[in-house]
Formats: C-alpha cells, structure tokens, sequence
C-alpha cells in the first residue's frame, strides 16, 4: 500500500527544518560576515550602492544592496580571500580585498569620489580592520599557511593548539584534548563544519581532522559565542575545492639519529654504552582539489564557479622503542633475606615473623606483640608456594645497587623496536555545491582506520541577516562500562 504526503505537508517539513537550525548573522559552519557604511568624501552616505563580494578561489559572487543609511551586510561567507567592489551612480567604483575568518565581523566603510563608474580606485594591501571591534570575544585564529609551516612535535592538532595558542594546555584525561583557565578537560567544546565533535563518555576531542584537510582553527578562550556550549571553544573549518586544480605533497621523518648530540655518553651500571632507543616516524600525504568535471550527454558538466571536490589523505608510520621502569624483588629477598633493608634515609627496617604474635600487657593495657625474625633473614620452609612460584616468572632487577623502596631497579622495553608500533592512515572526502546564490550545501566524509565520521549540511541565505542551515551528522563513539 502506498501513502501520499500532500504537498502543503512536505512544505511544512521542509520549513521546520530549515528554521529548526535558525541562527542570526553569523552561521555555525564556520565563515564570517562583511557589513559597512557605503559614503561620499563629504560623509553622506550612498543609499542603493551595489557591493559585489567575489571569492578569489572559487569565484563565487555574494551580492549586497546599501539601505537607504548607506549601510550593508552580508549573509555569511566561506572563510577565504575576498575582492570587495562597492559602485554607486556618479561614482567612481571602489575595489579592496581582504580575508575572511571563522567567527568575525569585518566592518569597511568605503568612501567613494565622484566620477565615472568604469574608473575605479583600487586600495591595496589588506582592507580587513586590525582592530575587532564588533565582538567581545577573546580568541586567537590559525590558518591553513600557519598550520602547515609551524613546527610541532607530530601532526595532531590538540599538540598544535597546545604550542600555538595563549592559556590552552593538554587535559591528561582519558580521551585528551586541550583546556584553558585551568579548566577541567570537558569544558571544551570541539566544532567541526558546524558539527560537534565532543567525546560524548569522557569529554575531549572525538575524531578530529587532519591537518592537511583543515582551512582554519579558530579558539575562543573567553566570551565565547552563545552558540557554542562549553567555556572554551575550538571551532574547525575544512578545505573545500576551488577553481584552479591544485596538489600538495609533504613528508615529516624523525629518527634517533637525527638531533642534538649528546652532552656524553652515558653508561649503564653494567659498563656497557647507552643506547638511544629506536625512533623511526614517517607521517606523509597529500591533497588534491579542484572544480568537478562530469562527463554527460552532450557534452561535459564543468563545475568551475559552482561545484568543487576535495580529497587528503593523511598516514602515521612508527617505530619506536619504549622502556618502562618497573619494582621488582631483590635475588637477597627471594631468599628470604632482608638483612639490608632500610629506608630512604638509610634507617634499618625490622621484619617480624607473624608466628610469634601473642597478648601481653603493658602500662595496665593489653597489647599484640611479635618477635622480629633473627638477623631479618626469613627461613626459605617459612615461604609459600605461591610466593616461590610468582618468584620464579619475575626478573631480576637489571640494576641490583637500587633500593627497591626508593627507586624502580628494573627496566625492559614494552614496544617493538622491528614492527610499527602505529600504522595509522586518515582520508577526507568534501563535495561544495552552489545551488543558486541562496542556497549551498556540502558533503563531507572524514575517517580511516580509528573509525570515520559522515557530515552534511544545506544552508539558504533567506535575507542578509537571517541563515538557515541544517546539518546531519554521524559521529561514532566506542565505550568500555563495568567493573572488575
């Protein structure tokens, strides 16, 4: 049996849920806006002047109309580089460009002479304010130039943000992350596209991107927007394909071999020469993006100026040996011999044998006393089987001069030096679609061999200050409950 919704139906669903993701002036996907006051050299202002913002990459165009105040705003835009041209009747044109980041308001007030509109006054350098003065919030912004040239130990971006940004430090939690003020580890809300990417068990970061895939990271540390959740925010906004076909390539190796060479040589107790651990860690990949070409009927679908793709793939090869220091008993104390016992301040430290205790009075008090074993030496027919058993699988301290109770005596490596250690491979897949100059959406999909992550989103520009955007997302978690 088939059912039919009506029309009137599936235009109600349709806008419940564009209104249902309703924010003001600024969407959630990461972008920011433009506004102004378009006037002449006398100050009045230009009511009806025309402001075409152009992206340099993808070529799209966003139109804005001044209010009879000379005032304009755009709805919200791709973060990138812009060309901004301003004309008005009489007027000579006027042609800035600036960039556009994650979470800000850049407000230009360009000034137009009098003269032909096909002559047109070009100001140079970037036309972006240095100061923001449009929004409150404390925060600090990465670009994709400076993610890709600064140096960090190991392309994770918790360890960028870590080096990079004023007041954040790592949150030593189960899932870490990064926290700021001091702040416990979950009081830190992770964006990406839009999406939340929060460890929903734990807190922290889930599954982030790579850094090759990542257009821009915007913190904010302090009067965080109200649409972010938590204190401190970390809002992550993905590449997306552009007009020009582009590759990029690129190789981090670290070894033992390479760095500062050692002060001395150090030599372990039993007189042979330290070694460095192995180190090996390759972490290589590369990107690609550009316009979709289709083959179709016809001809071909060339997608320049509207639909674009973009592809990263990100791996982590390691070798690397890793010691762990460990107490274990002494070959004196297997034997039951304790006669060299003493504590961190070289105090003699009295072993009593349990078989000897009885109830004896003492200052009108009963008391339980036992007799310490002679010399400190427990009779070997004294120990149990077990003890002799658990003796028998445990090594004996590769550093016999060490006080057990003051230091670790035994160290041995718990990862392979001859096989990786991590072989980790991370792919992100972005599909941009311009529908029309309102409507725009994107499908992305991010993952590998730590699980993968799925995210799309549509957004309509109804009017300047009004965006409407829904997004799905598909974010997996794994969790371990119970007790032992």
């Amino acid at each position: 049996m088939r059912y039919r919704i009506p029309s009137i139906v599936s235009t109600l669903l349709a806008i419940i849920l564009f209104t249902c993701a309703t924010t003001f002036a600024q969407s959630i996907a990461g972008g920011g806006t433009i506004q102004g006051t378009v006037k002449d050299a006398t100050g009045s202002a230009l009511p009806g002047a025309k402001v075409t913002i152009r992206h340099l990459g993808t070529g799209v165009e966003t139109n804005a109309i001044a209010n009879s105040e000379g005032a304009f705003i755009t709805p919200t835009l791709p973060i990138g580089r812009y060309r901004i041209r301003v004309e008005a009747a009489g007027m000579k044109a006027w042609q800035g460009e600036m960039t556009v980041e994650t979470g800000r308001t850049l407000e230009i007030n360009p000034t137009l002479a009098v003269g032909d509109v096909s002559e047109t006054v070009i100001i140079e350098g970037n036309i972006a304010p240095l100061v923001n003065t449009t929004d409150p919030t404390v925060g600090s912004t990465l670009d994709a130039m400076r993610i890709k040239e600064l140096p960090i130990n190991g392309r994770n971006i918790n360890a960028l943000l870590e080096d990079t940004v004023p007041g954040l430090e790592a949150s030593f939690d189960v899932n870490g992350g990064v926290r700021a003020a001091g702040l416990m580890g979950y009081s830190t809300d992770y964006v990406q596209d839009g999406a939340s990417s929060n460890n929903r068990e734990f807190g922290g970061s889930g599954i982030m991107q790579g850094l090759e895939s990542i257009g821009e990271v915007r913190v904010e540390t302090s009067t965080s927007s109200a649409k972010y959740n938590r204190p401190t925010s970390v809002v992550v906004t993905t590449k997306g394909g552009q007009n020009k076909l582009r590759f990029t390539a690129f190789e981090t190796h670290r070894n033992n071999g390479f760095g500062v060479a050692r002060a001395r040589q150090d030599v372990l107790f039993t007189g042979e020469p330290y070694k460095v651990p192995t180190l090996l860690r390759n972490e290589y990949g590369f990107s690609a993006s550009g316009p979709v070409y289709i083959p179709k009927p016809g001809g071909m679908y060339r997608g320049k100026n509207r639909t674009f793709w973009f592809f990263s793939r990100e791996s982590l090869r390691l070798k690397q040996g890793i010691t762990r220091d460990f107490t274990v008993p002494t070959e004196a104390w297997r034997r039951g011999d304790f006669s060299g016992l003493v504590d961190n301040l070289n105090r003699p430290i009295t072993i009593y044998d349990p078989a000897t205790t009885r109830i004896v009075t003492q200052n009108n008090r009963q008391v339980s006393v036992r007799d310490p074993f002679p010399n400190n030496i427990i009779p070997l027919n004294r120990m149990s089987p077990l003890a002799k058993a658990i003796f028998a699988i445990t090594p004996l301290p590769n550093d016999p001069n060490i006080n057990p109770l003051v230091a670790t005596n035994y160290r041995t490596p718990v990862a392979t030096s001859g096989f990786s250690n991590r072989n980790d491979n991370q792919n992100t897949i972005r599909l941009d679609h311009r529908f029309s100059e309102k409507d725009n959406g994107f499908l992305k999909i991010n993952g590998g061999k730590n699980r993968g992550n799925f995210l799309g989103t549509a957004a309509n520009n109804g009017a300047p200050t009004l965006n409407n955007e829904a997004n799905v997302t598909y974010l997996p978690m794994e969790g371990i409950t119970g007790a032992m």
